[in-house]
């Protein structure tokens, strides 16, 4: 049997290897498809419709970007709180100004009214007086050898004041009756109640240590200048009940705290500051104070070394033990010295360039000397206009530096332990003064808190 075949099936494999060859032959010379940008970030998906076509980056910093404004937002709003409580403040205090001052004038208008109506009725009551007293007439015509003693003999009206009242001109120029100040008599020694006896609560002994104290405020230390402080700073120091003295000993109960106070003395080697206690204030639970001084009167400098610093009860250290509490030092010299050395260098390139101007000649004869412009005037004048006025700024400086110091601080709230160099007796005085005397009781002050320890 014989298969059919499709006579254009070899024609067309022919016609295909021909194209084929003819490719093949033409492109082999050609050169190799170089290759494409290397590829800097993953491609994103295409959005969706709608969508804002922004990249995370591109969000994010818009989140960040939003962010940073609310800040700023706030930091206004709270400026602006800041400065309203600042302003009711001080309207506060305005107001409790001003209700003072209308009180005052109140007092004193009362006190006006008072005065006028004592002495309304001292005057009707002298007024009354003088309408009781018979009018006194001349009876000279009616008894013998008077006849001729008129008016003129007859006595005048005189004024008189009951006791406790006198004239006196006031503010106005005119007579008033005031009343007379009763006399202060002292009264009688045999009457005088006697003071209870003191009554000895404590005892500091000397080297005594004082430990859990908090610094009340900022321990400022001037630097010595010349081995003298002049005015030196205060600081306080406030001690609870529970201290620990050199004997094993705690403070009495009775005793709710003590307030050191003294002076500083900074180091600048050491940025350190000193302080030397002068007074310490005892405050008792019923409200009673006992102070113990070693101030001498009088804001004199300090001598270091000497007994400038001799007139004191203690000394105070860190809560380590070092008897020089740190700080931070603060001084304005390097400011002060470039300011100084530029001045300076200025007034002498003026002073030098106003002198090149001149000339100076000196007689053989007499053997003085003269000096002359002989170069440029304006130059000379430029040159003595700067060097007066750069002196001038240079002597201002100077009387400010005067008053300057360099200086160790020490911030508030820093835990000091107080040592003690004298004995220091604690007396309850039976007349002592007291802080509140309403109140001065135990339980009026425990009734406060744990943290109470008196006045602070």
């Amino acid at each position: 049997m014989q298969i059919a075949h499709n006579k254009l099936l070899p024609l067309i494999v022919v016609a295909l290897l021909v194209v084929a060859g003819a490719l093949t032959m033409l492109g082999g010379d050609d050169e190799a498809v170089p290759a494409g940008a290397p590829m800097n970030e993953v491609p994103l998906p295409p959005t969706e419709p709608g969508a804002d076509a922004d990249t995370p980056q591109e969000t994010l910093n818009t989140v960040v970007g939003g962010f940073r404004r609310m800040e700023k937002e706030l930091a206004g709003l709270r400026d602006e709180n800041e400065r309203l409580r600042e302003q009711n403040r001080r309207a506060d205090d305005m107001e409790a100004r001003l209700r003072a001052d209308l009180e005052r004038n109140v007092q004193r208008s009362e006190a006006r009214l008072r005065q006028e109506r004592a002495q309304a009725q001292v005057q009707a009551a002298l007024d009354a007086d003088a309408a009781s007293v018979p009018e006194t007439a001349t009876d000279g015509a009616r008894r013998p050898g008077l006849a001729d003693t008129g008016a003129a003999n007859a006595p005048k009206p005189r004024l008189v004041l009951p006791p406790g009242y006198h004239l006196a001109a006031g503010a106005d120029g005119q007579q008033g009756v005031v009343r007379t100040a009763a006399p202060a008599v002292a009264p009688p020694k045999a009457g005088k109640p006697e003071a209870p006896p003191d009554v000895p609560y404590f005892t500091i002994p000397e080297n005594a240590t004082l430990t859990g104290a908090t610094a009340m405020t900022a321990v400022v230390g001037r630097v010595p200048v010349d081995g003298k402080v002049t005015d030196p700073m205060q600081f306080k120091v406030l001690l609870g009940p529970d201290n620990l003295a050199a004997n094993g000993h705690y403070l009495p109960s009775n005793l709710a705290g003590i307030v050191v106070s003294g002076i500083a003395v900074g180091d600048m080697t050491l940025s350190c500051s000193e302080g030397f206690i002068q007074s310490m204030t005892f405050v008792f639970a019923d409200g009673s104070i006992q102070t113990v001084s070693e101030r001498k009167g009088g804001g004199g400098p300090v001598e270091m070394g000497s007994a400038g610093t001799s007139n004191r009860l203690g000394y105070i250290s860190d809560a380590y033990g070092n008897p020089c509490v740190a700080g931070r030092f603060v001084t304005n010299a390097p400011a002060y010295l470039t300011d100084i050395v530029g001045l300076k260098t200025l007034s002498l390139a003026a002073e030098a360039a106003a002198a090149a101007q001149t000339t100076t000649t000196t007689s053989a004869l007499t053997g003085s000397s003269s000096t002359a412009v002989t170069g440029d005037t304006g130059r000379y004048v430029l040159g003595r206009a700067i060097s007066g006025g750069t002196d001038e700024v240079t002597q201002w400086i100077l009387r400010r530096m005067d008053n300057s110091f360099d200086a160790v601080v020490t911030g508030a709230g820093a835990q000091i332990v107080v040592h003690i160099e004298k004995q220091i007796p604690i007396d309850k005085k039976g007349d002592a003064r007291r802080l509140d005397y309403g109140r001065a009781d135990l339980a009026a002050n425990t009734s406060r808190g744990d943290s109470y320890h008196g006045l602070h």
